[in-house]
């Protein structure tokens, strides 16, 4: 093969991933999460000032969103901060849709 075509066939194969574009990924996914979070709480605050108690749903759709996200590094990347973060995240999010469901079933004031 010659130095020519070794280098076209590297171009093609670098041209999808373009260390670039993978950063503004990781920026924007984690922006994300940050977003879900803040207008999670303020939903949260809201209801809670209009006395209309907790609605655990709000943090179970926040945390299912951070644990998706280290869960699905950790399958690329194959780190243990990646695992320990999703794992955590996943048992949080599994409590709250616990709780959620409880509330809702005993009738406790939710909106």
């Amino acid at each position: 093969m010659k130095k020519e075509e070794i280098l076209a066939k590297s171009r093609d194969e670098n041209r999808k991933n373009d260390p670039y574009q993978a950063e503004i990924q990781r920026r924007s996914s984690s922006f994300s999460g940050v977003v879900v979070v803040f207008l999670s709480t303020i939903l949260f605050v809201i209801q809670l000032v209009m006395d209309r108690g907790f609605n655990f749903g709000l943090y179970a759709v926040a945390f299912a969103y951070g644990a998706t996200d280290f869960l699905v590094r950790y399958f690329y990347l194959r780190r243990r901060r990646e695992l320990l973060f999703g794992v955590i995240y996943l048992v949080v999010t599994i409590i709250l849709i616990i709780l959620h469901i409880a509330q809702l079933r005993s009738g406790t004031k939710t909106v």
